[in-house]
């Protein structure tokens, strides 16, 4: 799991690098968007979202040529044909993120997770979601989640220290950050990711992040 988590996360390993120290806090956010929207959670969250013995034989019938919002057209018909689908509510919530609707992702993500509670991987990107709408106390309360669910999930210790420390509200909590970047650091031991977490703590620490 650990190198499936550490091969979907190199694509936002080095996002951060040139971003100048005035926008220290706002990288996070650019980072996730990119993460999420190349080949990291989402892209493959419909094969970690059901598990080997529910898999789906095949995906909801959209065609790739049809413009985004004539596939969220024909998934939001489909659901209504099979409204615990949770594979559609899967492809809805990457679609509508990827068209910039934060809200209707959030919407299917729920949906998807009130069927299928234990989901780590749900979590975590409903978690990513949340903070990219700026809704950063249920994205911390979905890395808890996560790793309630599964302590030694490497990556959901990453986002959580990340949540924590670069978020732009009150919540802000850059000691809690750096523990858990630390415990990312623990267990996922070596990776581009590992390396950026040791600059992020590093930085926070002299106080570079404001």
């Amino acid at each position: 799991m650990v190198e499936k988590a550490n091969k979907q996360s190199s694509s936002n390993s080095g996002y951060f690098a040139n971003l100048s120290k005035k926008k220290k806090r706002q990288k996070i956010v650019f980072g996730i968007l990119a993460f999420v929207l190349g080949v990291g959670l989402v892209a493959s969250s419909m094969f970690w979202a059901f598990g080997d013995n529910n898999l789906p034989t095949q995906m909801a019938d959209v065609q790739q040529t049809d413009t985004v919002e004539q596939q969220i057209a024909a998934l939001e018909a489909q659901l209504k044909e099979e409204p615990k689908n949770t594979t559609i509510m899967v492809q809805l919530a990457k679609l509508y993120r990827d068209n910039g609707d934060g809200r209707k992702a959030v919407e299917n993500y729920v949906k998807a997770l009130k069927i299928k509670p234990g989901d780590v991987d749900m979590h975590k990107e409903l978690g990513i979601t949340y903070f990219l709408i700026g809704d950063y106390h249920q994205a911390v309360v979905q890395m808890k989640k996560a790793i309630e669910l599964k302590p030694e999930d490497a990556y959901a210790h990453y986002y959580s220290g990340q949540f924590y420390a670069f978020r732009s509200d009150d919540g802000r909590d850059v000691a809690r950050g750096i523990a858990e970047l630390e415990e990312f650091i623990r267990i996922q031991k070596e990776g581009p990711d590992v390396e950026k977490a040791k600059q992020y703590i590093e930085e926070l620490k002299a106080g570079q992040i404001k």
